[in-house]
C-alpha cells in the first residue's frame, strides 16, 4: 500500500454561498471571534448581510467569559454587518437598553433609506 497523503482541501476556494451557510450555522459569536478572520474569502463571507439576518448570542459559552461591555460591542458589530437584514436577536444578560434602541435605530435607518 502506497503512503500517500491524502490531498489537502484549501478551505478559502470556496464558493462565498457555501461559505455564507457554514457561517449562518456557525454563529455570530465564533464569526466575530476569528473564523471570518481565517483569510480574504472568509472575511468577505463573514461581511455578507445574509449571515446576519439571525444572530443569537445568548447560549454561547462566551456570554459567561466575556465582559458585557464586550458583548454589546459584538452584538453591535452584527447588527451593523446585517445591514438592515437582521430579523432575530437573542441575547439576555448583557442586553441594556441602549443596546436594544441601537438594534432599532440600525433597523429604522436601512428602511428608510
Amino acid at each position: 500500500m502506497d503512503d500517500v497523503a491524502p490531498s489537502a482541501m484549501d478551505w478559502s476556494l470556496l464558493p462565498l454561498d457555501a461559505l455564507s451557510l457554514i457561517f449562518v450555522r456557525l454563529g455570530a459569536v465564533d464569526i466575530l471571534m476569528g473564523a471570518g478572520l481565517v483569510c480574504h474569502s472568509w472575511l468577505v463571507a463573514a461581511k455578507l448581510p445574509e449571515v446576519w439576518r439571525s444572530v443569537d448570542m445568548d447560549k454561547h459559552e462566551v456570554v459567561l467569559r466575556k465582559g458585557d461591555a464586550v458583548l454589546r460591542q459584538m452584538a453591535k458589530a452584527a447588527v451593523d454587518r446585517s445591514d438592515g437584514q437582521l430579523r432575530e436577536f437573542a441575547g439576555r444578560l448583557f442586553v441594556t437598553d441602549e443596546l436594544i434602541k441601537y438594534i432599532v435605530e440600525r433597523y429604522y435607518s436601512s428602511i428608510t433609506t
